[in-house]
């Protein structure tokens, strides 16, 4: 656990000044934040490593995990520029600037040039899904598969009433195992005027969604025949 300056560093960092209905933009919490990057830690280790934070919006998820831990790099992608420019500053309060870095790209468009391959960890808190964008968690998903490496891992918050859905989905997918690693709570504040509740709490997983290594042709071959 974080000491209490580091928590209150987080707790001030800042959000989205006009969040985006059609980007589903919501802040992440830093209580949330902070669990995340506890669990994921553990299951893999996130000192020393190249991380990815996809839909980064103004950057909870990457300064906390540059904060608490020593990864060798961050980057932070999203589509909005304005919510980057949030991000930048954030990334300076929290004085990890130097390790940290973002770029601003739609990772849906396949045509979008991405450093594919390239990272140990990808972190994301992807848009749910509205009735009109129904899956857009699991493209989010896909993407951080194509940006990790061989052997890396995907963290991607989902909501718990989805999750046999989502496990059932991934496990499907060509050198793909996912699995939940924990249950957590969201405290999601009213953010947008359609919103009558000034907060709600919303249960959301964890997936941890493992690139599996393959073995090709090469290899195979050069393997010595068991006797």
């Amino acid at each position: 656990m974080p000491d209490k300056k580091t928590l209150w560093m987080l707790n001030e960092l800042e959000g989205f000044e006009k969040p985006k209905i059609k980007l589903e933009q919501y802040a992440t919490s830093s209580e949330l934040a902070v669990s995340m990057m506890e669990m994921i830690n553990e299951t893999v280790g996130l000192d020393g490593v190249k991380v990815i934070d996809i839909g980064c919006g103004c950057g909870m998820l990457m300064t906390t995990v540059a904060t608490l831990y020593e990864p060798e790099s961050v980057l932070g992608v999203d589509i909005d520029e304005e919510a980057l420019e949030t991000c930048s500053r954030n990334l300076e309060t929290a004085e990890v600037q130097e390790r940290c870095d973002t770029l601003q790209a739609d990772v849906l468009d396949p045509d979008a040039e991405l450093p594919r391959g390239e990272f140990d960890v990808a972190v994301i808190n992807p848009p749910f899904g509205t009735k009109n964008n129904a899956g857009i968690d699991m493209k989010f998903v896909q993407v951080g598969l194509q940006m990790v490496r061989p052997g890396g891992s995907v963290f991607s918050l989902h909501k718990s009433s989805t999750r046999d859905f989502i496990l059932k989905t991934a496990n499907k997918w060509e050198n793909v195992k996912a699995e939940c690693c924990a249950q957590m709570r969201w405290q999601l504040p009213a953010t947008y005027k359609f919103h009558k509740q000034k907060a709600v709490d919303i249960d959301v997983d964890l997936i941890h969604f493992k690139k599996l290594k393959t073995i090709d042709n090469d290899e195979k071959q050069s393997e010595p025949e068991s006797k």
